[in-house]
């Protein structure tokens, strides 16, 4: 009776028995802890866009930071130009060369200080993204296959080339005759 309940809800929230069941199924599917190869896929692709994500904001301060530099070489060089050009008695003017060489230097070690900072916290970010490339504990990769009139799982091994062993385990089989028509099995890579 409680069944008949639960099937009546269903069929009146999503417009009939056969919907109910294809929720169910799309409902144990996604909370299976199974991921298919399409699934494997996307996430790969999407991990590959934030890698290159990444790289491409390492190249852009590694970039920044080195017109940086440069720029402060340039000014370096200039006040020793000054340096040498100016005269004896202008002591004023040597007072301001040395006021704008120190603030020059701050300016640079706060520039590579940021870089530092910028540099580790990409390295985090790539660190991060290396390790979840690699699947979670108990996650699986591969495919489902639906049992037919006939077949045995030793059969359905071979025709994906894995050990029925690894269908039995991946599955919680207790037996590997104990599969049956219509079963879904998930099959790992």
């Amino acid at each position: 009776m409680k069944g008949y309940r639960l099937a009546s809800v269903g069929a009146a929230c999503y417009g009939g028995p056969m919907k109910t069941y294809l929720f169910l199924i799309v409902m144990v599917m996604a909370t299976g802890g199974c991921i298919t190869t399409q699934q494997q896929r996307l996430s790969e692709a999407r991990r590959q866009r934030e890698f290159d994500a990444l790289k491409a904001d390492l190249y852009r301060v590694k970039e920044q930071t080195g017109s940086a530099s440069s720029g402060y070489e340039q000014i370096f060089a200039d006040i020793a130009r000054v340096r040498r050009e100016q005269s004896d008695g202008d002591k004023e003017l040597a007072d301001r060369l040395d006021t704008l060489e120190l603030r020059v230097r701050k300016q640079d070690a706060a520039l590579d200080a940021m870089h530092k900072q910028i540099v580790a916290e990409l390295s985090k970010k790539m660190a991060a993204l290396i390790k979840s490339q690699k699947p979670a504990p108990g996650v699986e990769y591969g495919r489902e296959h639906r049992v037919k009139q006939g077949e045995t799982l030793s059969e359905i091994a071979s025709a994906y080339r894995v050990s029925v062993t690894a269908v039995v385990r991946a599955n919680g089989l207790k037996d590997a005759n104990s599969i049956r028509v219509g079963q879904k099995l998930f099959i790992p890579e």
